[in-house]
């Protein structure tokens, strides 16, 4: 993990099931994705929060596409969709970020009883960098339920892009 997710950004762990759902979507362990992208992953869970929307990957894909890094060990970003994004970026530039990286280790942890890091035994997210990412555009052919639709309508409507340093400031008085 790198230092600056927790300080800048607001991540905590263990994950929110929304956070751990992206991971396994586009299947990259935390570390392989850029600060500014984690950035648009609390942001939308801080705006669907303040707006009473339900917080739903298929609702956020539809406003962002992943972009591969240089292989095999490149970060991967996210940028708007064809149909845009919804937030600025949180920095500009995060120069430096990589020397602030930090192993989270699970000591004396059963996969059968912990409840933060597994589910049923299963990882909930990736925890090793993982060769292959799923790569998306957009939501693509996912069936949208009606409150997805009403929701991704409502997100649309707002002035974009927003300020995502101000909607993350946000959080303690949502979240």
């Amino acid at each position: 993990m790198y230092y600056c997710f927790f300080r800048d950004l607001g991540v905590c762990l263990p994950f929110t099931q929304f956070e751990c759902d992206f991971l396994n979507h586009v299947n990259v362990a935390p570390c392989q994705l850029h600060p500014n992208s984690w950035g648009f992953l609390r942001a939308f869970q801080v705006l669907c929060t303040v707006l009473e929307i339900e917080v739903s990957i298929s609702v956020f894909l539809h406003f962002y596409q992943l972009k591969l890094g240089v292989p095999p060990y490149g970060i991967l970003s996210l940028s708007g969709s064809r149909d845009g994004g919804l937030f600025t970026l949180y920095s500009q530039s995060y120069k430096n970020f990589k020397k602030e990286f930090f192993r989270v280790a699970l000591v004396n942890v059963d996969p059968l009883e912990d409840g933060a890091f597994y589910f049923g035994g299963l990882p909930k997210f990736p925890f090793y960098w993982c060769p292959k990412p799923s790569r998306f555009h957009g939501v693509g052919q996912v069936k949208l339920t009606a409150s997805e639709v009403a929701a991704i309508d409502n997100l649309s409507a707002l002035p974009r892009p927003l300020d995502c340093k101000l909607v993350l400031s946000l959080a303690n008085s949502a979240m």
